[in-house]
């Protein structure tokens, strides 16, 4: 009578329980086989496939196949996935639903735009396999906990624990461990893991987004800088690769930089930082002449453009292009009467000018 009673009132419990997700909106095949909202805040929307409007999320919808999401400058969201496993996509992203199979734990989804992170519950028995795309990139997922940034066709990937395959488009992979970054842009081959020291700019970054992924902040304002962090960290890194020989990674980093943000002073830098790598083998000087060109032609009057001016009025002298040297020489002496480079453009100028016999 008493193991009887208490099987009823377990039962009980269970109908109770089960009601109570249906009344906040949770259906109950969704509890099993569909990933479904959790917390919600701010601008968050849902465009279900095959609908062409977009409808206010709200917490316990389910999302299924070729589903969109999208968050606004205060959106923030919490995906749940029936294994455990959970996907924080923060303010200014979108992201869709590609597949989903809840029973082999596997799917894809894509990040359009914007920053998430990823918790994936490991699973000795059961591994996932989940995938991450954006348009230039693909992140294999198994159990691990790991952030991106996209913007345009760059890619920004911390790992916070576990590993993950980061690949452009058919490429190698490279593995994204705990505290290291692995970037990638326009699907070339991600660059080797980075070490995120302590107490540095990408150190921040990294923090700074798994504090925004925890919780929705109050302010999005700091967040939102954190594409114009990375890429000036990158536009130094460059400069370290630069010396070590590595100039492959070098342009790779600064592309990055540039494809991460149209701020007019980090395009600045990173042009003039690719002409100089350019420049150092004299079989790229047409090259480097195309960055400073770049440049040259922005709206910007900071001081890298004077020393673009300078490098490619260099650039056409060691070519021997002798007018188009001259003509760069003089435009820097117009712009620039008493800049910096006044002296040695003087003299470029005088020995443009001496007869060739």
């Amino acid at each position: 009578m008493i193991h009887r009673k208490m099987k009823q009132g377990f039962g009980q419990a269970i109908s109770r329980f089960l009601v109570a997700l249906t009344c906040i909106g949770l259906p109950l095949a969704a509890l099993a086989e569909d990933i479904v909202l959790g917390i919600t805040k701010g601008d968050v929307h849902v465009l279900p496939a095959g609908r062409a409007h977009p409808i206010a999320a709200a917490k316990g919808q389910a999302l299924r196949t070729g589903d969109r999401v999208y968050t606004g400058k205060n959106g923030w969201t919490t995906m749940l996935v029936p294994d455990g496993s959970r996907v924080v996509l923060t303010a200014n992203s979108e992201f869709m639903v590609r597949s989903h199979d809840a029973k082999r734990r596997s799917g894809t989804f894509a990040l359009i735009v914007g920053m998430l992170r990823a918790i994936i519950s490991p699973s000795p028995s059961a591994p996932p396999d989940y995938r991450f795309n954006t348009l230039t990139a693909v992140a294999g997922v198994r159990g691990t906990d790991f952030s991106m940034i996209n913007r345009g066709q760059a890619n920004v990937f911390f790992g916070n624990s576990g590993t993950v395959a980061v690949q452009g488009l058919n490429t190698p992979a490279r593995q994204l461990t705990a505290a290291t970054v692995v970037q990638t842009t326009r699907g070339l081959l991600p660059t080797q893991p980075i070490s995120v020291e302590p107490n540095s700019s990408l150190a921040e970054a990294q923090a700074l987004l798994n504090t925004a992924t925890d919780e929705a902040p109050e302010s999005w304002v700091e967040t939102g800088k954190l594409p114009e962090i990375v890429a000036r960290w990158n536009i130094a890194y460059s400069r370290y690769l630069a010396d070590a020989g590595r100039h492959e990674e070098a342009l790779h980093v600064l592309q990055v930089a540039l494809d991460l943000t149209d701020a007019s002073e980090i395009q600045a830098d990173a042009r003039l930082e690719r002409g100089s790598v350019f420049s150092r083998e004299p079989a790229r000087a047409e090259a480097a002449l195309k960055e400073y060109a770049a440049l040259l032609e922005m709206p910007y009057t900071g001081p890298q453009r004077e020393t673009a001016l300078y490098m490619a009025g260099m650039g056409y002298f060691q070519l021997k292009q002798s007018e188009m040297a001259r003509a760069l020489m003089t435009q820097y002496l117009s712009e620039y009467p008493q800049g910096r480079y006044k002296e040695r453009v003087d003299t470029l100028l005088r020995s443009l000018d001496k007869p060739l016999y």
